[in-house]
């Protein structure tokens, strides 16, 4: 519709039309905004303008003949175009059924790659919500990115190095942890739950492990070092349970680098040797930093306010900054040095996964990246700030190191309570890991599908076991995604299973669920779908669902430009409701068999429309609930 609204203005003598979809379908299905920019130009009213122009539309419209039937002038000056909408709804649902998974795709990546990096979990803890929001966040944007056409790169950073790493070794090393968990406990919750909250809470209390935790910081650094060995060990451990939690959410990977890697296969030092040449780096010789290698940052107004940052510390271990610096080079493609890889695992389509190591055999050229997005919680927006300055410094264009930064996750009181902490007086408890305050992944979704098995068993009494299990596993993963996706990026999520789950409003149930009713419309149906049949008389709500539906190529495209993945998560509540809306208004098996025709189709076309949509979210399809 907007390009016939195009070519129509062009007709008409306006070579460069403005055009936008208006909120409500009273002002039509296309407006025209030019006016107001004429306006000025011809020191005239945008009311005369647009009058001009629309007597000029209105010859264009009747010799064409096309899908728009009139035009209208609004004020202060909008051109409105009006279709005829029992020959539109035709188009539309000829070409959704036409194009099938590949409605709403677009070209508008093609020969473009994109390096999409989330997760990025510690390896020494099973994930909670929190990190959920990460994967979610950054699976949805690589499916969406892939569906515009992009060539799509999926990296997780594996932090196996540093502070975090060093609680586990110690715990396992020197105080008497075993390296097998409890029966019954996976290796991930039991270094997070167990060792690193109990670690913590000794190193509070007895200070003089403090300096058996900075040796072993340093040690893990020594590849030769039985501490890196032990090291690694708990880290592919972790990460192996980790993707379980994480291919369970529906998110993928083709690489993982680890943090200690970029240090080993020279990244590290190749950048060092830039920043140095280009005089970006000192060595301090007073104060409390002496020793370390410091980044300069007098010429960054903001960032230089916190003053400068250290890069390599007085014992010769490097910062986590000075690794993404590094890793962000090597991303963009300004290091000769590269990793070098090994299969580690398969995804759940059976794709590879590769893992960055010194062994490896594999060589995997990341090469000709347009854009590498890394997605990351708000907390790490001043060290994202620093990489992308110092990229600039030594030659890349910071503009394609993107921080898709997103807030964090909080409890609710309810959901607070659940755990046994005193919340009184309090809306939501921030999730603290050192102390033990957060919930895992698994068990909420758990805990959601246990309730969704006792609910859908009750419902179903003739499906057997496996059937609601594996109903009651989507509805789960559904609920948890959609919670994690729909809001502003920006803005702290305050999560509540119950509310997650519930099956009417805004969640991801609600969109399963219209998803399922439309499946069995076409089930229950008597008769086979064939050509599209004009209808003569649309009623409201079949003129609602079907704008909706025409709607979505232009809401995959504004996403991808925007990165904006809460304008898709409104647009499946939009399409849904305006579903539902149609089921309970206008039923589809009637007598009437071109009626009942011409909506079975407008049910499939809504059917697609919504599989797609649901994919790209990462909401798992339920065919029945």
């Amino acid at each position: 519709m907007l390009n016939e609204s195009t070519e129509i203005l062009k007709e008409a003598g306006l070579s460069d039309p403005r055009l936008e979809i208006p909120k409500s379908s009273e002002h039509g299905e296309v407006s025209c905004t030019s006016a107001f920019e004429l306006a000025k130009r011809l020191n005239k009213s945008p009311m005369e303008v647009a009058l001009n122009i629309a007597l000029k539309v209105k010859v264009v419209i009747e010799s064409r003949k096309g899908l728009i039937k009139s035009v209208e002038v609004v004020k202060p000056g909008f051109i409105n175009f009006h279709v005829d909408w029992p020959s539109y709804a035709v188009k539309i649902i000829e070409e959704v059924l036409t194009s099938g998974d590949a409605y709403g795709s677009s070209d508008i990546g093609r020969g473009r790659r994109v390096l999409i990096e989330h997760t990025s979990v510690n390896p020494n803890k099973a994930l909670h919500v929190g990190h959920a929001r990460n994967v979610c966040l950054g699976s949805a944007l690589a499916k969406l990115y892939k569906f515009a056409g992009f060539d799509v790169l999926v990296a997780n950073y594996i932090d196996d190095s540093g502070s975090q790493m060093a609680d586990i070794i110690l715990g396992i090393k020197y105080l008497g942890y075993p390296m097998e968990p409890p029966e019954g406990m996976r290796f991930d919750e039991y270094c997070g739950d167990k060792i690193y909250v109990e670690v913590n809470r000794l190193l509070e209390q007895k200070p003089e492990l403090s300096e058996k935790k900075r040796l072993l910081i340093k040690e893990i650094e020594d590849r030769s070092s039985d501490s890196f060995m032990l090291s690694r060990e708990i880290a592919v451990k972790v990460l192996k349970e980790q993707l379980k939690t994480c291919w369970r959410l529906g998110a993928f990977y083709d690489i993982l680098n680890r943090e200690s890697d970029v240090v080993a296969f020279g990244l590290w030092e190749e950048v060092f040797s830039k920043l140095k040449e280009k005089n970006a780096c000192y060595l301090a010789t007073f104060g409390p930093k002496t020793g370390c290698w410091m980044l300069n940052l007098s010429g960054h107004k903001i960032l230089s306010k916190e003053g400068d940052e250290v890069l390599v510390k007085s014992d010769g271990t490097t910062t986590y900054v000075a690794r993404d610096i590094a890793y962000a080079a090597w991303k963009l493609g300004i290091v000769k040095r590269d990793f070098k890889y090994k299969l580690f695992d398969k995804n759940k389509d059976q794709s590879d996964i590769l893992i960055t190591d010194i062994d490896g055999d594999i060589d995997f050229k990341v090469k000709n990246v347009d854009m590498t997005m890394t997605v990351i919680d708000v907390r790490q927006r001043r060290p994202q700030e620093i990489v992308k300055y110092v990229l600039g410094l030594i030659g890349a264009d910071p503009s394609r190191y993107v921080h898709f930064a997103y807030e964090v996750v909080s409890l609710s009181a309810k959901e607070a309570e659940r755990m046994g902490l005193n919340v009184s007086g309090v809306e939501f408890v921030h999730m603290k890991g050192r102390e033990g305050i957060y919930v895992k992944v698994d068990s909420v979704i758990d805990s959601i599908k246990e309730k969704v098995v006792s609910e859908t068993a009750r419902r179903h009494p003739d499906w057997h076991l496996q059937k609601v299990e594996n109903v009651a596993e989507k509805v789960a993963v559904g609920a948890l995604v959609y919670a994690l996706v729909k809001g502003d990026a920006d803005k702290i999520i305050v999560f509540d299973r119950e509310e997650a789950l519930k099956i009417e409003g805004d969640t991801g149930p609600y969109l399963q669920y219209s998803y399922a009713r439309a499946c069995r419309i076409l089930e229950k149906s008597p008769v086979k779908q064939g050509e599209v049949r004009r209808s003569k008389v649309l009623e409201n709500q079949e003129i609602t669902l079907l704008r909706e539906i025409s709607l979505f190529p232009i809401v995959v495209e504004e996403s991808v430009k925007l990165m904006l993945l809460k304008k898709l998560a409104n647009y499946a509540y939009s399409l849904a409701s305006a579903f539902n809306n149609f089921y309970e208004s206008c039923p589809v098996l009637t007598d009437d068999e071109e009626t009942m025709k011409f909506r079975l189709s407008l049910t499939k076309a809504y059917l697609i429309t919504m599989g797609n949509c649901l994919r790209i979210l990462g909401i798992p399809i339920v065919e029945e609930m």
